[in-house]
């Protein structure tokens, strides 16, 4: 509506001088976001992109201990696809060039440290795919995983429906593990040892989230990866199913062209305590008035411009572990890092 609208409504009464500030304040606010999405203010780029049907953007800096194994595998499995490892704060740098260059891949560091702000400006600026695969450096990929993800999208597209995202089926997930357990003919015993494997409730009081042991059951029956994907191979082939909740985005494959109509995922402000005798985080502002960050934002998109979340059910990757179960599991990895790769030649 211009101002000559706007002037007409509030005379006549259809509209309030409130209705018109809150309009106004509204737009001022996604132009504000829109830009914040995107603040970079340093960047350093290595370019090895071969301008492939997909780019895979790994997010590092958090598991520097276990990218000897993570990244080794998606270097044997990504055959022709880009892979550029995405740094938000220059974390572990040296080691991050060091294993670029040693896979080809590319690199791109960003300051200050805003993961979200550095995947959206990376994709705006760089990225020449327009089908995206983004991972944490803690999901071990398998020689289904990018493949099987790549199928189903073009099998979605040609049945001509709208994605929001897609992701394969990963072994620690809020959602996924249940298709996990039941492919591998798990169920029962899991529901004997630690109840029932629900996915409708809270994070926090999911087993799956925050119980090691879970995580440590899960992993045992995920060995060896490669002859576990042949599995869900096997007895999934072709099945798609749709995600109903919120998905952890360990893993998904989403379109360039869906995140940048919303100027990129909604970047939330830093963490910091404002009262360090209260211990509150900054971060909660946001959280309360809305979504906030890759994994929210994208779900929100999906959600409410009705965009399906699919699950890959022939698609398999193992995911290490979630936040409160990560001592623990970097422990089991330490000691269990020639069996995550010794299935390389399956």
């Amino acid at each position: 509506m211009s101002l000559k609208d706007w002037l007409k409504a509030i005379t006549t009464g259809e509209a309030t001088l409130r209705d018109f500030l809150m309009i106004v304040t509204r737009y001022m606010f996604v132009k504000a976001q829109s830009k914040y999405n995107f603040y970079i203010k340093k960047e350093y780029f290595i370019n090895n992109m071969k301008k492939s049907e997909a780019t895979i953007m790994v997010l590092i800096g958090k598991y520097a201990g276990v990218w000897e194994v993570s990244l080794k595998r998606i270097y044997e499995y990504s055959g022709k696809l880009d892979v550029v490892l995405i740094n938000a704060g220059g974390f572990n740098r040296e080691l991050s060039i060091k294993l670029s260059r040693d896979y080809g891949f590319s690199y791109f560091e960003s300051y200050p440290n805003n993961i979200v702000a550095s995947q959206n400006y990376f994709i705006a600026k760089y990225l020449g795919s327009e089908v995206i695969i983004k991972m944490d450096d803690d999901v071990f990929v398998t020689k289904n995983t990018f493949k099987n993800l790549l199928r189903a999208y073009h099998r979605l597209k040609s049945e001509g429906l709208d994605i929001g995202f897609i992701a394969p089926v990963l072994n620690v997930n809020n959602y996924s593990y249940y298709h996990f357990l039941k492919t591998l003919g798990l169920l029962e015993e899991y529901e004997k040892i630690f109840g029932k494997p629900l996915i409708f409730e809270g994070h926090a009081k999911r087993n799956i989230w925050q119980n090691p042991d879970v995580a440590k059951y899960i992993w045992e029956k995920s060995l060896p990866l490669n002859h576990v994907a042949q599995i869900f191979e096997d007895k999934n082939k072709d099945s798609i199913e749709i995600i109903p909740t919120r998905f952890s985005i360990g893993c998904i494959l989403f379109e360039k062209s869906f995140l940048m109509r919303f100027y990129g995922y909604l970047t939330p402000r830093p963490r910091f305590k404002l009262d360090t005798s209260k211990a509150f985080d900054s971060s909660q502002i946001t959280k309360l008035l809305l979504p906030y960050g890759d994994e929210e934002s994208i779900n929100f998109f999906a959600d409410t411009t009705m965009h399906g979340r699919f699950l890959v059910l022939d698609s398999f990757a193992g995911h290490l572990s979630y936040r409160p179960q990560s001592k623990y599991m970097l422990d089991w990895f330490r000691n269990n890092k020639e069996r995550l790769l010794e299935d390389l030649n399956y």
